[in-house]
């Protein structure tokens, strides 16, 4: 029989939760409210308390490099436009942040000049509280994104512990809560940043996820997984509209019916 807690994780979240941070919920419930039924469920659920202790948060500045080079590649195609970017799962707010930086590097240093809007969310509040404050730990900038240091450093002020970020970064940012088992409210990204999360939500809810995420993506946008994620988005991008495509060795969907710019 299926534990209620892990029926419900996955009910209201989407996600095959890891068994030890399912009885780290069930500790907490017992101590802080004396038991698991179905009422303290619905509020811990709903306040976002379950979450913080059933969703993964790993995050850092420039995680996943390619990614940055390839969006990189394409800005000057949205030099006319604009861009319209969302964030999906974005924990405590790096990859939004990274992209920023990495934007009002390229208006700086490029002939032309990208206008945008970065909208970011999580199921956490608490990690979307950290990434409205805009301050993080020293692991928040890793080797692996050292190729972007001259990105970050102008917008990473050094503090004892780790960096704050300047505010004027926050300038096209908005953080929200959200649950990617809903429908997002309507708008259309030219581009969605969907990584190193898919891979936690249970086989029958990835579909489900997808047709989110596309409903709310312009014809021709482009979704991205993490590296080790494309793989095992393979039987459900189809369905959900989406075509895979490669460009620069980065594995990217698009969505279909597309118009050129």
């Amino acid at each position: 029989m299926t534990d209620i807690l892990t029926r419900e994780t996955e009910k209201r979240f989407g996600i095959k939760a890891d068994p030890d941070d399912i009885e780290k919920l069930r500790a907490y419930l017992r101590d802080t409210y004396g038991g698991e039924d179905q009422k303290i469920l619905d509020k811990v659920f709903s306040s976002g308390e379950a979450a913080g202790f059933l969703t993964v948060n790993e995050t850092y500045f420039f995680r996943e490099p390619a990614h940055f080079l390839f969006l990189l590649d394409i800005l000057p195609s949205f030099e006319k436009t604009g861009i319209q970017i969302c964030c999906a799962a974005v924990a405590a707010g790096c990859e939004a942040y990274s992209i920023a930086m990495l934007i009002e590097t390229y208006n700086k240093c490029a002939e032309g000049h990208v206008s945008y809007n970065i909208d970011a969310f999580d199921i956490n509040p608490r990690v979307i509280e950290t990434a409205c404050r805009g301050v993080y730990g020293s692991r928040a900038l890793r080797e692996d994104g050292s190729a972007f240091r001259y990105m970050a450093d102008p917008y990473l002020n050094k503090t004892e512990n780790g960096y704050q970020i300047e505010p004027v970064l926050k300038k096209n940012i908005s953080f929200f809560v959200h649950n990617l088992m809903d429908e997002l409210p309507p708008k259309e990204y030219d581009f969605i940043f969907f990584r190193n999360a898919f891979i936690y939500f249970s086989p029958g809810n990835r579909e489900r996820i997808f047709l989110n995420l596309s409903k709310v993506l312009r014809e021709g946008g482009i979704l991205l997984l993490g590296v080790s994620e494309t793989a095992g988005a393979h039987n459900v991008y189809f369905n959900a509209g989406f075509e895979q495509k490669c460009r620069n060795d980065v594995f990217y969907f698009q969505k279909k019916d597309y118009l050129q710019k």
